[in-house]
């Protein structure tokens, strides 16, 4: 028999991912450091010797704000029906003297099941999909992501499940900056197979890891 759509819900995805968890991560090959948003002093700008990594996220009002503890980087009002793409803004700066190689991670870091429409249980994180992309400029990144104008371009570029991803290694000069842009979209054709009639609202948390090495003469 064939299941037929019923209109979205527009709660349905409204809770989901709500929050994103910056976790920076030094360390050479011999030693590591973790430092996590779960410590009081946390600040998310890190100093290691001359090491000084600053992770910030571009707010709606187009500023960047540096991401301290507690900070909700995505906005727990987006409504992920189907169709719907979100792009933010990160920008990732090299304050200290000395080069590193950073990379970036996203993991899933917790989710919550849900009851779909045709009385089937389903996770959130089967159906969105994401892309992180990196540029030299934000220009540069409003060009690969279609902002503001071209929707299309960011779809393109979020074809990841949720799952453990990790980018290649990036160099980040001393005083220098990257912009780096994190898209999650649910595609068009998702059906009432994600659409929820349950008490239990489907919930997925990001992370965001950067590890970095740096660079010694």
């Amino acid at each position: 028999m064939t299941k037929t759509k019923k209109p979205f819900k527009r709660i349905a995805f409204s809770l989901s991912l709500i929050m994103m968890m910056i976790w920076i991560m030094l360390g050479t090959s011999t030693s590591l450091a973790w430092f996590s948003d779960t410590s009081n002093t946390l600040r998310n700008i890190i100093h290691f010797g001359d090491f000084s990594l600053v992770v910030s996220y571009k707010t709606d009002g187009g500023d960047y704000e540096v991401i301290e503890q507690d900070t909700k980087v995505l906005n727990d009002e987006d409504i992920y029906e189907p169709g719907y793409v979100r792009v933010q803004y990160l920008k990732i700066e090299n304050k200290g003297s000395s080069d590193f190689n950073f990379k970036t991670a996203v993991q899933v870091t917790g989710f919550k099941e849900s009851t779909n429409v045709f009385g089937e249980e389903f996770n959130l994180k089967d159906f969105i999909r994401f892309g992180l992309v990196f540029a030299d400029s934000e220009s540069e990144l409003d060009s690969i992501v279609g902002i503001p104008d071209n929707r299309s371009k960011a779809v393109a570029n979020a074809n990841d499940l949720l799952n453990d991803y990790s980018s290649e290694q990036m160099l980040l000069e001393a005083k220098g900056t990257k912009y780096a842009a994190l898209i999650i979209r649910m595609p068009e054709e998702v059906g009432n197979e994600a659409n929820y009639r349950s008490d239990v609202v489907p919930e997925v948390t990001l992370g965001l890891v950067f590890t970095a090495e740096q660079i010694h003469d």
